[in-house]
Formats: structure tokens, C-alpha cells, sequence
């Protein structure tokens, strides 16, 4: 029995000593790693609105004397040419009458002149008499002018587009009578309009005039166009219960878009290179966020604070620099030192 005993432990010994790596190897994590980066990355909001037009770009016509409407040429919401016809008006009669009263007057007003020069020559009147008459003279040409200019005179009024736009307002209908200040209708230029953003009151305070923008159809194909934000406003939205971030669509940025079309826009609020890291690899416990390095088989920790996160990437400050290898991968079961095997992505 003594013989045995002796017998294994020298067997014992001859396996330690012929294999001391067996016996002292410590455990590896296999992990995979990728370099650290420097690149920009930019924080965003992402707000919806509706296009309309601009308007201060917006022309509205209203009657200018009494009136019917005759007939419409336009529907609301048509884009219409420079000196397209929108409305014909039929001059009412009471402002017909008014055409005839200033016409009346100026006859008689020149008739008043040429009988007092002839008086004067017959020194039966005097200059002053003559330059009255040449005043009241003046101040009926000046009335039948308005009268001729307003358009009172003829029995029909076709009034055109001022420019080439869309239709924004036509509150009228054929048939109606229409009063002097009653709006006929609204041109808005098709090359100026804008877009109102719904934007979180949390984040508004990080978007100013002039941040950048994209702006893009939400549910038609088309390309984004970039603008800038041209005026925050002050109050929260009732309907919405958010702050609207008024946009400007000009020029060739509008031709993409239509009122009425509801569109995705990408407001960037700040943009920076940074250094950055897979997602996977930041991990976080009680002290923090933080990576694993991987020097030399071995991981050692790095406390890091992060920033924007996006595309799979996380931008990071902490003691690191671009290409060190960081654990991505496994990197759940590292502890500072551990012993890691395994390949770069």
C-alpha cells in the first residue's frame, strides 16, 4: 500500500513538471476588435411638416369697386401663367353710375373753363376766375382718371395673374356680388414657399436661425434639397404640442415641392469630428461607459464619455487615439487585464 502511494505521487510530480503551461495557463477571452476612428459626426433632429406658400410672396386682389362675378377661369390650388385670366368681373350698376357721374362732371368742368377765359376776354370775369375754373377743372380729371383706372367704365373686368403662381385663395364663386375690399382670390409664387417643422420643445433650444436643414417628400420619391432655418417661434403649437421651425423653400429648392405635401426634415444641430467607436464596443457598469483596449493579448479598460450615437457608430472622449483596437464582440466578458484571443473585424 506505502508502495502505491509513493508510486503516485512521483507520477503526480512527472505531470507537473512535464507540463508546467497545463498547470499555470490562465483562461483567454476570445473577442473581436476594430480600430478606433476619427470622423464627423453630426447630431440631428428629425421634425415633419407641411409645405405652403410664402406669404410674403403672396399677391392678394380684391374688388376695387362694386361687382359680379362673371365667371371663373382658375380652380383653388391651379398654377397659373403671367397674364392668365383668374376672374372676370361684371361692373355693377351702381358703379357704372359712378363712371358716368365723373365723366358728367369732367365735361362740365371744361366747359366751365372755356366760358370763363371767354368772359375774361370780354373783361366780364377775372384771372381769379379762370384759375378757379382750372382748378375744379383738375380735380375732375384727377376723379375721372380713378374711375377710368378702376375699370368702372367698362361693362366687363377681366383681371389676370400678376405673375406666374399658384392659386392660394378664391373665396368667390360665380354669381356673387362682390363689394369694394372683398378679397377675389390669392396668387403665391410656386418659387417661394415654406415649411413649417414640428420640432420637440426639449430639443429647440439647440436649433436657431440659420441651422441647417434637409428637407425631403415624405411619401413621393425626390431627392432632399439642403436650406437653413429661417425663424424659430416663441410658443408651443395647441394642436401639435410642439415649436414650429419655419423653413424657406426659394428658387430651385421648390421645384421638388407642392402645397399641401407633408415632408421629413433633417435639422442638424451640431457637426464635428470625433473620435468613434463601434456601439457594441462602449459597454457600462457602475462607473461608467467604457471600452477594452487590446494591447499586446491583453485588454485594458478606458473610461470614455459618449456622444452622438448613429449608423452603428458612437462617438467617444476618453484616453484613446485613432487605431487602437477595441473590443467589439466579447467584449462583455473582458475585465481590465484579461488575456483575449481573436481577430480584427
Amino acid at each position: 500500500m506505502r508502495d502505491r502511494t509513493v508510486l503516485a505521487a512521483i507520477a503526480l510530480a512527472t505531470i507537473v513538471i512535464c507540463y508546467p503551461s497545463f498547470a499555470l495557463a490562465a483562461p483567454s477571452v476570445k473577442v473581436s476588435t476594430a480600430p478606433v476612428k476619427r470622423q464627423t459626426m453630426a447630431q440631428t433632429v428629425t421634425a415633419f411638416g407641411r409645405v405652403k406658400p410664402n406669404p410674403k410672396s403672396a399677391t392678394t386682389r380684391a374688388a376695387v369697386y362694386p361687382a359680379f362675378v362673371k365667371t371663373l377661369d382658375v380652380t383653388l390650388g391651379q398654377s397659373v401663367a403671367k397674364g392668365a385670366p383668374i376672374v372676370t368681373l361684371r361692373t355693377a350698376p351702381s358703379a357704372r353710375a359712378n363712371y358716368r357721374q365723373a365723366q358728367a362732371k369732367l365735361h362740365y368742368a371744361q366747359q366751365a373753363v372755356a366760358r370763363q377765359k371767354k368772359l375774361l376776354k370780354q373783361h366780364l370775369a377775372t384771372h381769379a376766375n379762370v384759375e378757379s375754373a382750372r382748378q375744379k377743372l383738375a380735380t375732375a380729371q384727377a376723379k375721372f382718371a380713378t374711375q377710368k383706372k378702376l375699370g368702372t367704365g367698362q361693362t366687363t373686368n377681366v383681371i389676370k395673374a400678376p405673375f406666374s403662381g399658384i392659386v392660394s385663395k378664391l373665396p368667390i364663386s360665380p354669381g356673387q356680388k362682390v363689394s369694394v375690399g372683398t378679397t377675389l382670390f390669392q396668387l403665391s409664387r410656386r418659387d417661394k414657399l415654406q415649411v413649417s417643422l414640428g420640432v420637440q420643445p426639449a430639443a429647440i433650444r439647440h436649433v436657431k436661425q440659420g441651422t441647417p436643414v434637409k428637407i425631403r417628400p415624405l411619401f413621393t420619391s425626390g431627392a432632399s434639397v439642403k436650406t437653413n432655418v429661417k425663424q424659430v417661434n416663441a410658443v408651443v403649437d395647441p394642436n401639435t404640442r410642439l415649436i414650429n421651425v419655419v423653413v424657406p423653400l426659394d428658387g430651385p429648392n421648390a421645384n421638388t415641392f407642392l402645397p399641401g405635401m407633408r415632408v421629413r426634415g433633417i435639422i442638424t444641430l451640431s457637426a464635428g469630428k470625433s473620435l468613434v467607436v463601434p456601439r457594441g464596443a462602449v459597454r457600462r457598469d457602475k462607473k461608467g461607459p467604457h471600452v477594452f483596449v487590446i494591447q499586446n493579448g491583453h485588454a485594458k479598460r478606458i473610461n470614455v464619455q459618449t456622444g452622438v450615437s448613429k449608423h452603428g457608430l458612437t462617438a467617444v472622449q476618453g484616453a484613446l487615439k485613432v487605431g487602437d483596437q477595441v473590443a467589439v464582440a466579447g467584449s462583455y466578458e473582458l475585465s481590465n487585464g484579461a488575456t483575449v484571443r481573436g481577430a480584427s473585424h
